[in-house]
């Protein structure tokens, strides 16, 4: 009696082991991913970010990403904060993208320092983002990862954070901001510069800017804005040979 009662409860757990397989079998074969639709992505293209997110052997099937991805949160790719994935259905999920939120960077040893609106390095690399301006003539040193640059006037991110958002609102976007070390602001584009000097939060200053950046086009030397009023007439450029 004990013989077949052994035997049964044999039986009755290879059933069940058989059940669970054939489940895990099934769920495999028909849940496996044929559309990504990703967002939040600016640096990156939607076949970057699939490359750079799907890196497991298991990861076509939806479930098994799924629960990769929040379970072992994806690291070490450059520019990205975090990375979510929602299943919208069996066969389609979406991935969405928290870029760093970065405002400028500076040169230091071969090295672009990415900082955000705080200060703090949130990236080291060669790679020059298109749109991001480069900020010149603040010293610093024994710079960290994920710590702030060690500036003399931390102010100046703020500046940095309020003239970035002016230039992203009317749409230009400058090769390098370069301070001097009273703070006064020089924007410069290919050959031409132009001189906002400290009141760099007004926005009649840009408007004009963006009105006569079309002009500077090809041309070398200065453009005097530091003084400009919706009242001055007389804007001087100074050239260069």
């Amino acid at each position: 009696m004990e013989e077949k009662q052994r035997s049964k409860k044999v039986f009755i757990g290879a059933v069940i082991l058989a059940v669970l397989m054939a489940g895990i079998v099934m769920v495999f074969s028909l849940c496996t991913i044929k559309e990504i639709s990703v967002e939040g992505n600016e640096h990156y293209t939607e076949e970057e970010i699939k490359e750079l997110v799907m890196t497991h052997r298991y990861d076509y099937n939806t479930f098994y990403f799924y629960w990769r991805v929040k379970n072992d949160k994806i690291k070490d790719i450059p520019f990205i904060d975090d990375i979510e994935v929602s299943i919208l259905s069996r066969s389609k999920v979406k991935i969405k993208v928290y870029e760093k939120d970065i405002i400028g960077y500076v040169r230091h040893l071969g090295y672009n320092l990415y900082f955000d609106k705080e200060g703090v390095v949130v990236e080291s690399s060669q790679e020059e983002i298109e749109g991001v301006p480069r900020i010149k003539g603040i010293s610093f040193d024994n710079v960290k990862l994920y710590e702030p640059l060690p500036v003399e006037k931390e102010d100046v991110f703020k500046k940095i954070l309020n003239l970035t958002k002016l230039l992203a609102k009317y749409e230009i976007p400058p090769d390098s901001i370069n301070f001097s070390k009273e703070l006064s602001v020089t924007l410069s584009f290919e050959d031409a510069n132009v001189l906002l000097g400290k009141d760099i939060e007004n926005d009649e200053k840009i408007v004009k800017l963006k009105q006569l950046l079309p002009g500077l086009e090809g041309m070398k030397g200065t453009l005097h804005l530091e003084n400009y009023d919706e009242d001055m007439k007389n804007i001087t450029f100074k050239k260069e040979e």
